[in-house]
């Protein structure tokens, strides 16, 4: 059995694009560092050029079109939101393809996603494993690399 998939459900692409349009005004991603030594490799790392009273006008818009009143954003410290929504509406497909997206848009690339048990950790494997066919062909072929972080085995 294969899982079909609808790109365009409305209430999630709404959520998706709230949090893209979070970065709106970043710069693409396009510096590399070189690193050298026995394992040379070449990392990209994810990159913030907006600062933190660009991104209090962008949620203050996104909150705006939204119809969502007050101020749920504090320029102190590192910003940090949340996504909420109910259960069984795919926040696990909806949080993956944001990743894609802000891929796509800004070329940022790592993500880490972190669950609170061994049975999430197993669905969250799951979903990505069949949902790479779906994103590929969505996202043109991009990377869609994951792996679950083991500390024993840092390399």
């Amino acid at each position: 059995m294969k899982f079909e998939f609808d790109a365009n459900q409305d209430y999630q692409r709404n959520a998706i694009d709230a949090i893209v349009e979070l970065f709106e005004g970043q710069i693409p991603v396009q510096k590399t560092l070189q690193f050298s030594g026995e394992s040379n490799f070449t990392a990209i790392p994810n990159h913030l050029d907006l600062d933190a009273d660009q991104i209090s006008v962008n949620l203050r818009a996104i909150q705006g079109a939204n119809g969502i009143d007050g101020d749920l954003f504090s320029t102190e410290g590192f910003p940090n939101f949340s996504v909420e929504m109910e259960t069984g509406t795919g926040k696990t497909y909806i949080y993956l393809r944001t990743a894609l997206e802000l891929f796509q848009q800004y070329g940022m690339r790592k993500f880490i996603v972190v669950v609170p048990s061994v049975a999430i950790r197993e669905g969250v494997l799951k979903t990505l494993q069949i949902t790479e066919a779906h994103f590929r062909e969505l996202y043109d072929n991009l990377p869609y690399r994951y792996y679950v972080y083991d500390s024993t085995k840092l390399s």
